[in-house]
């Protein structure tokens, strides 16, 4: 699996087996594991009670369902972040408040009624 790197406002995304790189990491750093049944197109994370969410840190690469991404933040202190994603179609389902700092995977489910996150 390929391993890419990209940098947005202190927030480091790196695909690849589901380790994130810990060299100067941050706190917040975790493990996203896509367990929806979907591709994920879209992962959207912003600092709790932002007016408007940050740029989607996927880019131009997906998340397949059943593979993870490692999330590395540098110079970022806040705990509480929410995560977004969408898929192909826009679809999207958003977890408000998480509180990165006592996680380090989250892993997202959904069935044909709901989506949920678990944490570890």
């Amino acid at each position: 699996m390929k391993r890419i790197g990209i940098v947005m406002a202190g927030l480091v995304l790196v695909i690849g087996t589901g380790v994130a790189v810990k060299a100067h990491a941050g706190t917040q750093d975790f493990v996203l594991v896509n367990d929806t049944g979907v591709t994920i197109h879209n992962l959207f994370i912003s600092e709790f009670n932002k007016e408007e969410w940050e740029e989607d840190v996927l880019g131009e690469d997906v998340l397949e369902d059943g593979d993870s991404v490692g999330i590395t933040f540098k110079g970022k202190k806040a705990c509480k972040w929410d995560l977004m994603v969408r898929d192909e179609d826009g679809e999207g389902v958003y977890w408000r408040k998480v509180d990165l700092c006592s996680v380090s995977t989250v892993v997202l489910h959904c069935d044909a009624k709901k989506c949920w996150a678990t944490f570890d």
